[in-house]
């Protein structure tokens, strides 16, 4: 007999009125009628306070309507005279998740999965948490006890695929993610994944194919655009780049990196206004290094000599110069045949760096790299 029954008053007609409204409580619980739900078995509780069955039911009533503490209330209550009855301990594990307080759900799913080790819902539940408190390896465990009571379970595939790529592990991400659109309908958000994945391992053109794949079932999806950009960013077709983050741009504002991808193609292919128009819209927003640093080659390509030293001053002031920032600039300037100007931002940058031998020993070997003067 389930631990959970009523408690049983043959020929009471109050205890067949609550189980007549434990019966129209789950009926409209199932039919998402929740506040209704919710009074039918508040009067049933009233008749019989100390009724498991009616008790759990109200509990699960209010835990979907975010009502927790009174929820929790419930499902106490049960658990205070029946310790081990499994609605009870599931309901206020569930209940603790609503709130976010894993560490006192985590007890309550353990002891059910003791009773009910098949259940997957329960197991992934448990997996899930651990995976969300940073215990890897028992979330890796519970995720596979999953799949061996069912090997399709999307959940548990999904939780494995999202473990292995929080873990930096790419390669079995890529496996179960595949296994979970092998399971049903191609989801948009696995495929950008499973994109970035890729890109991540440097298998560029498996990339392209997921991001293609996405942009078929959705064709403004602005992480595919992004993704698909930066295909052709890096096969320098810039122009094409610029028409995938410019679709980006007609329903979204765009990243910061995007957007100084943006900027950095159009000075590319030479569109230095609008160029210049995305560098400064990022720095109205806030500074960001790489659109400075745009934004200084871009004078550099331009001939403004003082306004690309002064851009490139502010970037030594705000980041820790190596060497890298003037090489950037340097390698633009030499691109577009001015040397004069590139031994000017090499004088600035001495009297930036006059305290810093290293730093001023890596400007002169740039300086040396283009025949220079240093």
């Amino acid at each position: 007999m389930e631990k959970n029954a009523p408690t049983q008053q043959p020929g009471s007609s109050s205890h067949m009125r609550v189980v007549e409204l434990s019966k129209q409580g789950h009926r409209l619980f199932k039919e998402k009628r929740y506040h209704e739900a919710c009074a039918q078995f508040e009067e049933a509780r009233e008749l019989e306070p100390g009724n498991p069955y009616i008790l759990t039911g109200l509990g699960d009533t209010l835990r979907v309507l975010k009502s927790y503490p009174r929820a929790a209330s419930c499902y106490q209550d049960v658990l205070a005279k029946d310790p081990d009855n499994l609605f009870a301990l599931r309901g206020l594990g569930d209940t603790y998740r609503g709130q976010h307080q894993l560490d006192k759900a985590l007890p309550l799913w353990e002891r059910y999965i003791q009773f009910r080790p098949r259940d997957i819902f329960v197991l992934t539940r448990i997996a899930d948490a651990h995976k969300t408190i940073g215990n890897h390896q028992r979330a890796e465990a519970c995720y596979h006890q999953a799949l061996t009571i069912n090997k399709d379970d999307r959940y548990a595939l999904m939780g494995l695929a999202d473990l292995y790529q929080k873990t930096g592990q790419d390669e079995q991400a890529i496996e179960y993610y595949e296994k979970v659109m092998d399971k049903g309908p191609q989801m948009i958000n696995i495929l950008t994944i499973v994109g970035n994945l890729h890109w991540h391992r440097g298998d560029h053109e498996k990339a392209r194919g997921y991001y293609e794949k996405a942009l078929k079932i959705e064709s403004h999806n602005s992480y595919a655009l992004y993704g698909l950009g930066n295909y052709y960013r890096w096969q320098q077709d810039y122009p094409a780049a610029i028409a995938l983050w410019e679709r980006i741009l007609e329903r979204d504002r765009g990243t910061i990196n995007m957007l100084t991808r943006l900027a950095d193609a159009y000075r590319s292919v030479g569109n230095l206004d609008a160029a210049e128009d995305t560098y400064r819209k990022n720095l109205e927003n806030g500074y960001d290094k790489f659109s400075l640093l745009g934004l200084a080659k871009l004078h550099a390509v331009r001939g403004e000599t003082d306004a690309m030293v002064r851009c490139y001053r502010e970037l030594v002031v705000r980041e820790e110069e190596d060497g890298w920032f003037f090489g950037e600039v340097v390698s633009q300037l030499m691109e577009h045949q001015r040397p004069q100007d590139a031994a000017i931002l090499y004088q600035a940058a001495c009297e930036l760096q006059q305290n810093n031998q290293d730093v001023c020993r890596k400007l002169a070997e740039q300086m040396e790299k283009y025949q220079l003067p240093g």
